[in-house]
């Protein structure tokens, strides 16, 4: 890849990804092996927590297509460079080596170019070129900040927060303007956590998720912060995921298939390099990796990664309060069996051969996820249109300049 230099390597086996304890404590002091997990869902409604009632319609007409003919210069704003999951049609970042919504191999695939749906979010585009709407989960938006529930959501509160104002393609680009970008990652994260706020309030969300008693604020120190790189959508966005994570997904973490070393960047790494307050000029086809080695001497990528993730996986742990109970499987070595309680233990009873995992994976993500509640009456997420909708144009009131970014990518001309 141009952005980051070595091939990734391979996902380790469960057992030697999970250190230390190899018990998991879940709802009512039972233990599990953290080499299992728990699927299909079929417990009482799962709490939810409703976005933003705000029906808007959307400011244009028409797909991320028309407003590139219409204005050309906004066109590399408008679209991803990407891998597109041959199984699941997933958009997934040109160096992922494997699907991350469906696991498929991505290794053989081209690099293709993919609608840029954060920039369709922000423009207020009413649909894609394949039909959908282009409808968001609202949770909060200002002047500066977007924030909308993840569609792909790990835990049931994961938020993006995007900048509203600027064009800026990932956090690389921050590096051009240390202190504006301090700024801006200030306000960010001062609004997701106001957006948070609505499932900390919610007592039934708060009492199902979270395992034990914990004030908000030691919460707050355990949502799992960063950027990816490259990124899927090429708009800066924070990744913002209150544990634990669903049980899925916290399996899928412990064997390293989430917050992969060298393309998730924590947001602590990122600030660490921003209050050197040492400008670097970034291009488009810089690689992250160049960054890295650049500021090593001073701020350590993988020492901040590796507790970055280690903390992450812990802190899911901590909170998962997963009821065994409400499951009908556990899953071990990729075989679903029964779910059997023993001695405080959940183990394998019978095998279940005929569980479709992958189907009993995404209705566990219907149960579990808040992006587009409430759901319709036939169990369809809803959505609405931002209400503060950018103009299809660069500077004021469209997309502000950003230190960098018009000449990176192409916007020069036009500015």
């Amino acid at each position: 890849s141009r952005w980051v230099r070595r091939e990734r390597r391979p996902v380790r086996c469960a057992r030697a990804a999970m250190a230390g304890e190899p018990m998991m404590l879940l709802a009512a002091g039972l233990r599990m092996q953290r080499a299992h997990y728990l699927l299909g869902y079929r417990g009482p409604a799962y709490p939810s927590v409703p976005m933003l009632s705000e029906p808007n319609p959307p400011a244009i007409e028409g797909t991320i297509d028309d407003v590139a003919a219409k204005h050309p210069e906004l066109t590399p704003a408008l679209y991803n460079d990407v891998k597109a999951c041959e199984k699941c049609g997933k958009p997934c970042a040109a160096t992922m080596a494997s699907c991350n919504a469906c696991g498929s191999s991505l290794g053989h695939l081209p690099v293709s170019k993919s609608e840029n749906v954060f920039s369709a979010f922000l423009l207020g585009v009413q649909k894609a070129k394949k039909g959908f709407p282009y409808t968001i989960s609202l949770r909060r938006q200002t002047s500066d900040v977007l924030i909308f529930d993840d569609m792909l959501a790990l835990c049931p509160c994961h938020l993006n927060g995007i900048s509203a104002k600027y064009y800026i393609p990932d956090w690389r680009f921050l590096l051009t303007d240390p202190p504006l970008a301090l700024a801006l990652l200030d306000t960010m994260e001062a609004e997701l956590w106001a957006a948070t706020q609505a499932f900390l309030q919610n007592s039934g969300f708060r009492s199902k998720v979270f395992k034990g008693d914990w004030t908000d604020e030691q919460l707050r120190s355990k949502i799992i912060r960063s950027f990816n790189m490259p990124p899927s959508q090429f708009q800066l966005h924070i990744q913002w995921l209150l544990p634990p994570l669903v049980p899925f997904q916290h399996y899928m973490s412990e064997i390293h298939n989430h917050f992969h070393e060298d393309r998730a960047f924590p947001l602590a790494y990122v600030r660490k390099l921003l209050e050197l307050n040492e400008p670097y000029p970034v291009e488009k086809t810089t690689p992250v990796l160049d960054i890295v080695q650049h500021f090593s001497d001073r701020v350590d990528y993988k020492k901040m990664w590796r507790e970055f993730y280690e903390k992450a996986v812990q802190d899911s742990l901590e909170l998962a309060n997963w009821s065994a109970e409400d499951f009908q499987y556990v899953v071990a070595d990729g075989k679903a069996y029964g779910v059997e309680l023993k001695d405080g233990v959940v183990g394998l009873g019978p095998p279940a051969p005929d569980a479709d995992l992958k189907a009993l994976q995404e209705q566990d993500k219907v149960a579990f996820q808040n992006y587009g509640r409430p759901y319709t009456e036939a169990g369809k997420p809803t959505g609405t249109y931002t209400p503060m909708p950018v103009q299809p144009k660069l500077g004021p009131g469209g997309y502000e300049e950003w230190p960098g970014v018009a000449k990176a990518w192409g916007l020069q001309s036009v500015l």
